[in-house]
């Protein structure tokens, strides 16, 4: 109960604009440092893979997507949300060109994986 009446007064003391504009989320990210390269884990449940995209630009990668609310249903009114249902992105800047590496990336039980492994000089 407190902590609804925290959010409650944090969401009043926000600007009308603030209270309109829809949640922002961005997915929380794990990088590491790998002997062969880079590894980057974003936890994305709730994201349909097929709008995931990932996009390499010189030493930045850039991860994309839209979580939707797939659950929807006619007639039903919203009594509760927090979940964030929206278009996202994240980038990252790394050490390194990303342009000549290799970059794979998979999804499993909504976690994204991207591996990174720059080019053999």
């Amino acid at each position: 109960m407190e902590h609804e009446l925290i959010r409650l007064t944090r969401r009043l003391m926000l600007s009308r604009r603030d209270r309109l504009l829809p949640p922002r989320w961005l997915p929380p990210a794990d990088l590491y440092r790998t002997p062969d390269g880079w590894l980057l884990k974003l936890e994305m449940a709730g994201v349909a893979p097929e709008s995931i995209q990932v996009q390499v630009f010189g030493r930045s990668i850039a991860i994309r997507g839209e979580r939707r609310d797939g659950l929807r249903i006619a007639g039903h009114a919203c009594y509760s949300m927090e979940i964030a249902y929206c278009a996202f992105e994240r980038t990252f800047e790394l050490p390194i060109d990303l342009d000549r590496a290799a970059v794979a990336s998979e999804y499993d039980l909504g976690m994204l994986v991207v591996t990174i492994t720059p080019e053999a000089r």
